[in-house]
């Protein structure tokens, strides 16, 4: 069984990968950045998806850039690295890491 410690620490290596999964979509569908609201990147009122965003930024596995005419704005686009990251990940079945940690909460249930 899963003690609280491996289930939270299962919840945020799947936070982080989330967020991959989302940027990593749109780099290979639409275009290479997701623009966003600085605000809504750099929140600070959601700590487990800050943090989540703090890491991956500090290992180079996303880069945030300012957008040129608008102060408001972030793009933010994934690196070869966390296109690695990522890809390893799902193909490893880490990436799928939430899924384990909801079949035990619903066997709890």
């Amino acid at each position: 069984m899963f003690d609280e410690l491996e289930i939270a620490i299962k919840e945020r290596i799947q936070e982080r990968y989330d967020i991959l999964a989302e940027i990593y979509s749109v780099w290979f569908t639409k275009t290479e950045a997701v623009v966003v609201p600085k605000s809504a990147f750099y929140q600070t009122e959601h700590i487990e998806k800050h943090r989540s965003i703090t890491y991956l930024l500090e290992r180079k596995y996303i880069a945030a850039n300012s957008v040129e005419n608008d102060d408001e704005m972030v793009a933010i686009t994934i690196t070869p690295d966390g296109i690695d990251f990522y890809e390893q990940g799902y193909l490893s079945g880490k990436a799928k890491g939430f899924q384990v940690v909801m079949d035990v909460k619903n066997k709890d249930q």
